[in-house]
Formats: C-alpha cells, structure tokens, sequence
C-alpha cells in the first residue's frame, strides 16, 4: 500500500511493509545524486514520527538516498499487541533493512530513536558505517528520570494521547517554531496513546543505555542544539566519556529539533562528519595524553559537581587507607571481608593512586606474564568481583564507584586516601623555600613513616612506590637529624637518625658510628 504526498512540490510515497501482522509504515526516497551508494537510515524521537524530518530531506538528499519510518504505535505504524521496548524496535529495523535491500548505511536517531539506534549498533551493525544521534540521553539520573517519567504520566492521565504533552513540549523542543512546525509535531503526539509512549519512556530502556553505547565500535557523531532545554549541550557532552570513538557538536539558534531549526546546517555538518569518518586518520584517541585527560577530566569534574549538599551526601564516599595497614571505608561503612581474592585489594589501590587507568594497562601491572587475551578474561572477572563488593555497601541511588567503558576503569564519587593525602603533602613539602616551612612539613610527614606501608601489595608498581617513599624518608630524616644536632636537641638527632638507619644502604656504617657517637653524648649530658 502507499499514499501521496508532497514535498517542496515534489511527490512522495507512503509505504506500509507487514511484519507478523503489525504495519510499518516507511519511505525510500532516492537520492539526487546518481552516484550515491550510501542510506540515511532516519529514527525519530518519541512522541513524534517520520514528518519531523520534513525540513532537513532536501539537503540530505543531495548526496544520499533515504529510509525514515515510523516507529510502532507513532504516525502510521500499528501499536502491535506486544509490549514495545528497543528489542522489538531493533527487530523491526533490522526487517526493514533487510527487506528493502539497503547495504551500506548510517543510522541518524534523535531521542529515543537514538537508544534504537545504540541497541542496533551494539548489537546488528551488518553495514552500519556510523552512527549519529541528536539530543540522545547517553546517562540519565535515576531520580530525576523517575521523576519526570511520574510527571508526564500525571499530565496525560485519562487521555487518549500524548497531546497535552505535546502541547507543553513543542515550544522547548522546537526553537524556530512556526505555524506549520506547530501542526506537524501536535499532530505526531495526538497519534501515539499513552501506553505505548510509556512502554519505551521506562527507567529499564535508560538504565541499558550507557552498556550498549560503550560497546560500538564504529564512529559516533553527538548533535544538540545550543538552546535545548531538555538535553542541553552539557548533558550530551557527558556521554563522550563512555565511549572514545564519539565527537560532539552544538547546533547554534537550535533546541531538540535542530532538524527543523537549522536543516541546513544540520545536514552540512552530518555530511562532514561522515566524510571524516571514512578517513583513515578517524579514530578513537589513541594519544595516551588524550586518553588521560578525557578519562580524568570526567572523573574528577563527576567528583566537584556532585559535593556534599546541606550536610547530605548525593554521591557514594570512598576511603581506602593503606599507609600504616589496609582499610577501606564506604559512606563511613567498614569494609572487611572478601579482599583476598581476585585481586580486589590491589586492583582498588592502583585505581586510588592513579585515578584512572586503561584496561590494558591494568593486565600489565597484574598479569604481565600472562597472554594479553587471558589476561583481558581475567581482570573482567576481577572487575566484576570488585565492583560488587563496593556496589554492597553504596547507596544505589548514587553513580557507582567503579566506573568502566571499553578502554577505562575509573572511580566515581568522593574518593579519599591517606596515601593520595600523603603523597600531596610530600610534593608540597618540596616546593616550599622556607627553611621554617619545610621543616614543618617534614616533621608532619615524619609522623606518618611506617614499616608497614603499602601492606600486601607486592606487584611491582607497588614496589617502586614503597622504594621511593623509604627513599624519601632517608632524606627527610637526615635533613632532620642535621637540623636538630645543629640546635643541639641529642634526643630528636638520635630519633631521626635511628629512622634513617632502618632505609639508608651506602654509608650505613658511617651513619652508625655518628648515632653512637650522639648516644654517648646523651649519656654525658644525663650524668
């Protein structure tokens, strides 16, 4: 079956295709360009249907041939009698893809469209050559999802659709909005019941998105106009760091719809990025500077963003002590059992000391004799082990502690460490000029020298650690011993010197004679 209508005078074709009884209602338009070989593959947001892309069809056109449709129970398409969730969208996708023929393609979704295309990508990808997503919620927080979710169901409770919603949306989602946009999106939300608009706006669909987004491997391109109040440019460019193969751009005088705001714009800019993505010099950032960065600058940012707020913690506190004996402490819960195993004690150190660290980087330090493959297996069992003893005792309505992707492992919330505390002051200490400032310093850090530093951590990263902090402790204690001896204090000089001998290796011989040498003072001056 198909129906007329037209685009700017041009005639267009609606086509339906049956699966299992359910009509798909879709459009392939051809492109301008006799030489095109690719397929835009158009998903649309909830609530709306294939006519929101009206505006942006001519500029694609003119180098690419075009699938949009609707999605089950929006515009044309049958609800179906299943309970629709993104595994029945994806099948549908899938179907239509492989009944029209399509064989090399790009998946351009918007909103929830786009958690479609991330299932899809994650999962089917055949051809797929990239995947671009407009306005996409990668991370949603749980309580404000709920919240909203609560709120739109109060809003249309009783109605037969979704268009007191729409009448409420359009004018944040739409920045340019004119009579005609005003029709075509009322018109969508007056088509889709409630049942079926809240069958995929569920916490259960937002909860698998950032699993699936860490998973594609094919370059992404993020778009939100600069103006969209729902999902404002700072919300997408939070999803960067869950997958490393993900660009973002900001459309300038655009909301939600930067379709229909800025379709020129929209379409040079998607066009762009695909071009690039073909180029051989297109992918993830391999530079380790920029793998630090992107993974630390998250992590930290998530960490000042989310400080205590009127005396009530909204993020999980982690405190790892491990200078004078191993301790860990969540939300100011005692941690005991479990550490010995799959490496949960040593792995979290590495984390609290670094901050971030990659995957591979983690099975050298762990497992470097071990096939980098086996090795891979081993610390995502590890990861999993650690990550639920610390999921025990965390607030689960807080980000988790243990945070990964395809590439990182990093720590979430307020972390803490005796070690993290003590390394920083050692590093201040040095930069000090002030002979009274520096001696401070030391005399602080001294209070904190232990032979059971690092306890049980015998890899090699640890080891160095350990080596370098004794060696500093030789230092200090020395300058300290020096100090006192000069200001005639026997009893500190003797203290000071006593530590040094447990560390110094060249000269300990001399360094003996001079503490038996102060001993033998302090037994004159106690006569």
């Amino acid at each position: 079956m198909s129906v007329k209508y037209y685009i700017d005078w041009e005639e267009i074709l609606l086509n339906w295709i049956n699966k299992c009884g359910v009509s798909i209602c879709y459009q392939y338009l051809k492109s301008k360009n006799p030489h095109a070989k690719e397929t835009l593959i158009l998903i649309h947001g909830i609530g709306l249907d294939l006519h929101s892309w009206d505006d942006v069809i001519p500029y694609f056109q003119k180098n690419f041939h075009i699938l949009r449709y609707d999605l089950r129970g929006h515009g044309e398409s049958d609800a179906g009698i299943k309970q629709r969730n993104t595994e029945v969208l994806y099948h549908d996708l899938v179907f239509l893809i492989e009944s029209l023929h399509i064989s090399s393609y790009h998946i351009i979704a918007q909103g929830f469209g786009g958690m479609v295309g991330i299932y899809f990508a994650s999962r089917y990808q055949g051809n797929l050559q990239s995947l671009i997503l407009i306005g996409v919620p990668i991370y949603y927080p749980k309580k404000l999802a709920n919240q909203v979710i609560q709120k739109r169901k109060e809003e249309v409770k009783g109605s037969p659709s979704m268009l007191k919603l729409g009448e409420q949306l359009i004018e944040k989602i739409c920045y340019q909005l004119s009579d005609e946009k005003k029709h075509i999106l009322l018109n969508s939300y007056n088509k889709v019941r409630p049942e079926v608009y809240f069958d995929l706006f569920n916490l259960d669909i937002l909860n698998t998105t950032v699993a699936d987004f860490q998973r594609i491997n094919i370059p992404i391109l993020m778009l939100s106009g600069s103006e969209d109040e729902i999902y404002p440019p700072e919300f997408n460019i939070a999803g960067l760091c869950f997958n490393q193969k993900a660009r973002y751009l900001s459309i300038p005088d655009a909301s939600f719809l930067i379709q229909m705001d800025e379709p020129k714009l929209t379409a040079d800019w998607i066009k762009q990025f695909i071009e690039k993505s073909k180029s051989k010099n297109f992918s993830g950032h391999k530079d380790s500077y920029l793998e630090d960065l992107r993974t630390q600058l998250y992590t930290e940012i998530g960490g000042l963003l989310n400080r205590k707020k009127d005396g009530v913690s909204d993020v999980n506190e982690l405190q790892v002590n491990m200078l004078d004996g191993f301790k860990v402490y969540i939300n100011g819960k005692k941690l005991q059992d479990g550490w010995g195993r799959r490496k949960a004690k040593q792995i979290l150190c590495y984390l609290v000391i670094h901050q971030s660290s990659t995957r591979d980087e983690l099975c050298d330090v762990f497992w470097p004799d071990v096939h980098l493959e086996k090795a891979r297996n081993r610390l995502r069992v590890s990861l999993h082990y650690l990550k639920s003893m610390l999921d025990r005792y965390s607030n689960s309505d807080c980000v988790p502690l243990l945070g990964t992707n395809r590439e990182h492992v990093f720590l979430h919330g307020e972390v803490h460490s005796d070690i993290q505390s003590y390394l920083k002051m050692m590093k201040e200490a040095q930069s000090v000029e002030s002979e009274e400032r520096k001696y401070q310093y030391f005399t602080q850090i001294m209070m904190s020298e232990t032979e059971k530093v690092l306890p049980g951590l015998y890899e090699e990263c640890f080891l160095n650690l350990r080596t370098w902090l004794e060696k500093e402790w030789l230092n200090i204690s020395l300058y300290l011993a020096d100090k006192y001896e000069k200001q005639g204090n026997i009893e500190n000089t003797i203290h000071y010197l006593e530590i040094a001998l447990k560390y110094i290796i060249n000269g300990r011989e001399e360094l003996n004679q001079r503490l038996i040498k102060m001993k033998k003072l302090r037994s004159k001056s106690s006569v």
